[in-house]
């Protein structure tokens, strides 16, 4: 599936709404829950901070491994997702004939939703 993507074997409608926005936002949804878990966890520091100067795998909270290994993957799910979608965006609106405009907007909007994802879970 993630090759019919990468090669835009969908229509434009089924990429961007299908796969951009439901797909983006799942994944954006279950990594923000994630990083709040942790953050709580943390009693305040933020996420830099602790990795920085607190984060040693000796003597580590078994709950706070488990939610910054979870965070990590998903955060790794996230940038593979949107590298793959972008691509399919784009090669399913290279093939799309009946509207220049939607075209460009479908391209632009899926930067754009990819961006605002990434800014909400860092």
């Amino acid at each position: 599936m993630f090759a019919k993507i990468l090669h835009g074997q969908f229509s434009l409608s089924q990429m961007f709404w299908k796969y951009g926005i439901c797909g983006i936002f799942l994944l954006t949804f279950f990594t923000y829950l994630f990083r709040v878990f942790l953050v709580h966890q943390l009693k305040g520091m933020t996420l830099i901070y602790y990795y920085k100067n607190v984060f040693s795998f000796i003597n580590m909270n078994n709950t706070v491994l488990f939610l910054t290994i979870a965070y990590l993957v998903l955060l790794a799910a996230m940038i593979f997702y949107a590298v793959i979608l972008t691509f399919g965006v784009f090669r399913s609106s290279a093939e799309y004939d009946k509207s220049i405009w939607l075209r460009h907007i479908a391209r632009f909007l899926t930067l754009l939703l990819i961006f605002f994802a990434f800014k909400i879970v860092l």
